[in-house]
């Protein structure tokens, strides 16, 4: 928790001000994840990237946000969120940068390692600066933070027009300077106010919170539910294109995912006292359960366009569950280490594992690869049911 005084009493940035730099930030930063994710298995075929190497490639970024927890941690002691932001956004361009010279794949896994060590730390860091300033009453952090769904849809619309019928290496350089627009976005934050760290309880372990009444059911449910993504995450683009649905529209169908996902942001606060945590992370995999057994059923152009929708369950809505289970189950003292356990288990292992098994699946079924995910997410949604016993709603 941070408290509302600031440790520079004469900020140099006044209140809009502050939240104009941290959305400018978000902005830049969605950008750059607009155009990787749906893109990046495109340039990475365009090398010569077989499908199981792909998976190992796409997977090692995710096992990079098992560092989160600690640089989290340390940039709360030292309160220099704001300069290292600035050190891993240049270590972002630079590999970006390297990965023009990227030769064999031994050199393409020390890349992607380190491009992933660099990338993963961004969003915690610009979450905790923006949850500090909105714990303060400087700013509403969903209004800041909607500027980067919005960019990321622009990103992934745009980006599918201007590769349509282009060369695949284009990716690349759109990377490249939308990583030169982060670094510039994060040199801006530099001079933000930084909130005065407080004791908000005793020192919990990381033992105690994994020992904390369900938390384990909880961690698998999720872990089940974000690893289920992994065949979209890595190999949707690649299997609209050999099934002959152009750049341009394959843009729109990740556009309009992300834009289901801002819709139910909007409305989080009434569907989470209507149904609950354990209700919206049922929803998650239902919706998730639908949604992959579909798309390995069809590639129709409508059909795939009304399915992406359901993002707002698979993912939005599992996150959304996420955070407000850990808001009711855990002690306020607690809440960040289980924030970083959850972030660590479903974002970086679950995907990380699920990466290279979706290479796998892929390679040898294709479309059908889907209803593994969907499998999956089954599974996670039996771990939510168990989470409506009523002990769930214990104070443990």
């Amino acid at each position: 928790m941070y408290d509302a005084a600031l440790v520079d009493p004469k900020p140099e940035v006044g209140r809009r001000d502050e939240a104009r730099r941290l959305a400018v930030a978000y902005t830049a930063l969605f950008f750059l994840a607009g155009i990787h994710l749906p893109f990046w298995p495109v340039w990475l075929a365009h090398r010569g990237v077989g499908v199981e190497q792909m998976g190992v490639l796409l997977g090692l970024g995710n096992w990079a946000r098992l560092t989160t927890p600690w640089i989290g941690a340390w940039a709360d002691r030292s309160g220099r969120g704001p300069q290292l932001l600035v050190v891993v956004a240049v270590g972002v361009l630079m590999t970006l940068v390297a990965f023009d010279f990227a030769d064999g794949f031994a050199v393409l896994v020390v890349l992607s390692i380190v491009l992933g060590l660099g990338y993963a730390p961004i969003v915690p860091l610009l979450d905790g600066m923006a949850i500090a300033a909105s714990a303060a009453g400087r700013m509403d952090y969903g209004r800041v933070r909607l500027w980067g769904s919005a960019s990321f849809i622009v990103a992934s619309v745009a980006g599918g027009r201007v590769l349509e019928g282009r060369d695949p290496g284009l990716v690349l350089v759109a990377l490249q300077s939308a990583a030169v627009l982060l670094v510039i976005a994060v040199v801006w934050l530099r001079r933000m106010p930084v909130a005065a760290r407080i004791d908000d309880g005793p020192a919990t372990s990381w033992s105690d919170v994994l020992r904390r009444p369900w938390f384990a059911t909880f961690l698998l449910s999720v872990a089940f539910l974000q690893g289920a993504h992994a065949v979209l995450y890595g190999f949707a683009t690649k299997h609209w294109l050999a099934n002959g649905i152009a750049e341009s529209t394959i843009g729109w169908f990740w556009g309009v995912g992300v834009l289901a996902e801002v819709v139910l942001f909007a409305f989080a606060a009434r569907l989470t006292a209507w149904i609950g945590a354990s209700g919206l992370l049922l929803l998650a995999g239902i919706g998730a359960v639908l949604r992959w057994s579909t798309l390995g059923l069809t590639t129709s152009i409508g059909l795939t366009f009304a399915i992406q929708l359901l993002h707002a369950a698979s993912f939005a809505a599992m996150h959304l569950g996420a955070m407000s289970w850990i808001r009711d189950n855990v002690p306020g003292h607690a809440v960040h280490r289980a924030t970083a356990v959850y972030t660590a288990i479903a974002g970086g292992v679950a995907l990380g594992i699920g990466m290279p098994l979706a290479g796998v699946l892929f390679e040898h079924w294709r479309g059908d690869a889907y209803f593994a995910m969907a499998a999956l997410a089954a599974v996670g949604t039996g771990f939510a049911w168990r989470l409506r016993s009523p002990r769930d709603r214990s104070p443990g």
